[in-house]
């Protein structure tokens, strides 16, 4: 009721309005925060989420959050760095030759591995190689880093 005696509206509705003016006219667009408020900066926000494994876009916030108090919510902190993330061309095609080139790394972190015969516990770790002209992808669990284990 307050709604529509702020649009100006009274029971029964006048002829003219359609949905569209009458939304308009309940639920206006909030007014402009007068509250000065720094707008991160995006290109530190996207390097500290690809440099540090675990920095999620809530810890960002929140150190956003401490250094500036009445900054942006965390809402309007996703909302705007997807945005800004949209607009980066994150596309770098390179072209192989067969076998010409093989990318190789361990994956993930360390991980425990449970003999079934012995109860023996042994660490391992998730090891994975690509060929660059055909992207066939070879995984396998080693227990060591050592040259040795990988190049057999």
């Amino acid at each position: 009721m307050r709604r529509a005696s702020a649009g100006g509206f009274s029971w029964p509705l006048p002829e003219g309005p359609d949905d569209a003016a009458l939304e308009a006219a309940l639920f206006p667009p909030p007014p402009p925060s007068r509250v000065p408020r720094p707008e991160p900066n995006w290109e530190q926000v996207h390097r500290e989420l690809q440099r540090h494994k675990g920095v999620t876009l809530q810890l960002l916030w929140l150190e956003y959050r401490a250094a500036h108090p009445n900054g942006y919510g965390y809402s309007w902190f996703c909302e705007r760095y997807r945005a800004w993330r949209g607009r980066i061309d994150m596309v770098m095609r390179q072209v192989y030759r067969a076998g010409e080139k093989a990318f190789v790394d361990y994956a993930g972190p360390k991980f425990e591995v449970v003999d079934r015969e012995t109860g023996v516990v042994q660490g391992a770790m998730d090891f994975g190689g690509v060929l660059g002209a055909s992207n066939y992808t070879f995984v396998d669990v080693t227990r060591s880093r050592a040259l040795s284990v990988w190049t057999m």
